[in-house]
Formats: structure tokens, sequence, C-alpha cells
């Protein structure tokens, strides 16, 4: 009855199709919660009024959620990540983050009317860096502060897959007309922070002032407001082995009206346990193949959700 009424709270409007999301969500939150696929304080995390604290534990019923509706068994575990997948002779372990909006220009979050806006790219994509790290630390452990990972704990074993999953669900703008999915290269913010793939360029030649054809540039640093830029190459650097892949989404309360999200699976070409292909549920999913020592082709094929699939780029 708490949880109930937390969501009858949190979303009072009475218009049809609100009402319907509304029930469903309670649904499927305590069944959530009933069938111990959360922590100890899922129940309260979800009747939380702070919008940070809700949706970080929202945001791991709705990925539990996609997973049950394409018929992969889950489990979870009160000490460790925050699912375990065991999946032909496979164990993949999925760790959820919500980035929260800090940095996020106001204006782009909660705009007050109608014009032209900016695209506040590089402060979204520092917030996916953010969780990124965020989430590589909790796995790997952070030498500097002596704190051990899942991997040193043995939470997460030596041949054990590891997923980051992402909601940019709190980084969307302009009253949700525009998805916190797709960066400024038009690929997937995933894609930006992990392959260093930047905005699209066309090379001026001076002497005929000729156009090239048009292409990503390559950028492995973002810069900051303040401090040191950030790396944006994360599957380019051998130290991020133990991470198999990036499920990405923007993903709401509506999905559980069974209008399905965008989703992509940006694989780890270094990683020393990927996952299979088409084995989450996403519309594109992405993949490096090796050109030379120093390059990888990165095309965007078909996931197991219906979607077109037709972009590659060259990184290295």
């Amino acid at each position: 009855m708490l949880l109930r009424a937390a969501i009858e709270q949190r979303y009072p409007q009475t218009f049809p199709r609100m009402v319907a999301m509304r029930e469903r969500l309670v649904e499927v939150c305590q069944a959530f919660v009933d069938g111990g696929f959360g922590d100890g304080n899922a129940a309260q995390r979800l009747c939380s009024a702070d919008d940070g604290i809700y949706w970080q534990q929202l945001s791991e019923v709705l990925f539990a959620h996609q997973l049950t509706r394409v018929g992969i068994g889950f489990a979870h575990q009160q000490a460790g990540p925050d699912f375990r997948i065991d999946r032909v002779g496979r164990r993949i372990w999925i760790e959820v983050i919500t980035p929260t909006a800090a940095n996020i220009p106001a204006e782009w979050l909660a705009p007050a009317g109608n014009g032209v806006r900016d695209f506040p790219h590089e402060a979204i994509l520092l917030r996916w860096t953010a969780a990124i790290k965020q989430k590589a630390e909790v796995l790997l452990g952070n030498p500097h502060l002596a704190v051990p990972g899942y991997l040193a704990r043995g939470m997460v074993g030596a041949d054990d897959a590891y997923v980051i999953a992402i909601n940019g669900r709190l980084l969307r703008g302009f009253d949700g007309v525009f998805d916190a999915l797709n960066g400024i290269s038009q690929f997937p913010f995933a894609v930006e922070a992990t392959f260093a793939v930047g905005p699209l360029q066309v090379r001026i030649n001076r002497e005929t002032l000729e156009a090239g054809a048009p292409e990503h540039q390559q950028r492995y640093l973002i810069r900051k407001p303040a401090g040191l830029p950030v790396p944006a190459d994360t599957f380019l650097d051998q130290r991020f082995a133990p991470i198999s892949a990036i499920w990405a989404t923007d993903i709401d309360e509506f999905s559980l009206l069974e209008r399905i999200p965008r989703m992509a699976v940006v694989h780890n070409p270094g990683a020393a346990n990927p996952v299979s292909p088409q084995l989450l549920p996403a519309q594109d999913e992405y993949l490096a193949r090796e050109i030379d020592e120093q390059n990888y082709q990165l095309d965007r094929v078909d996931g197991s959700l219906p979607g077109k699939a037709v972009d590659e780029v060259v990184v290295g």
C-alpha cells in the first residue's frame, strides 16, 4: 500500500494514458520487490520523493522488465551487481546506473518556451563518461584509495561477463521531445564515451577549396568546465578489458505500456569475456573489428529488436 500511495502521489494526473501507466507501474514495481530482484531497500527507494533516488531504483525495475519481456531469466544477489544471467555456460552480470543531471543547463532540461536552443552534448557526454567510470571502479576497484572492486572480492569471477546498463532518462531535454541516447555524432553517447567518436567534420583543401567527404572527429578527451579533461576511449584501453559491453537506453515509465524504447548494446572489442550479439534486447549493436594495429572499424548492426542498421565509422 505504501508503494501504491507513493506512485499515485508522484503521478497524480487522471487522463487515461497516465492512469493506465500508473496502474502498470504499481504492478511491475510490486512484482520486482516481491520477487527479491532489488536490494532490501528497493521499496523504500521507489517511494522516495527524491528524483535521483527514485530513478536509480526505477531504472533497475525497467531494465529487469525489458529482460523479462524477451524471456531472459535473471537473479539478484544482495551483494554484488544488480542482475545475474546464467546462459549457455556463461555468467553475465549487469550493473545499472542512471546518471543525474549535474551540470546540465536548466534551459535544456526544462525549457521555458519554444525556440532554438543549444544541444549541451558535451555536458551530457560527461555524465555518460562519469557513469561508466563509476561502474568500472565498482568492478575494478580504485587502487589510489585502496578500495577493492567486485573482481578482487570474488563477487564477479575472472571468467564472467560484466555489462554496464545506463539509462539516460534524467539527461533528457526539451520536455522529452529529444531523448538522451544519441550524441552530436549521431551515434549513441555510449559509443562516443568508449570509442572516442566525435562530431562530424568536413575537411577543406586550402588550395582548391574543395570539401572532402564528411567524417567523424577522433575525440579522445572531453573538456570539463573545470579540472582536467576526461578520457572518452574506454574500449580502446586494455585496462577496461573486464567490461564486456555497455547496454544503453533512455527508458521511462511508459515503456511498461508496451512502447519499446530505443536501446543499443556497445561491445568492447578487447573484452576478456565478451557477450554474444543479440543476447540483450536492443535495436542496434555496435561491434568493432580490427583494420590494422592502430584502427578499428565500428559497425552498427541489427540487434534482436526491430530496427535498421547502416552506419559505420573508423576509430583508432
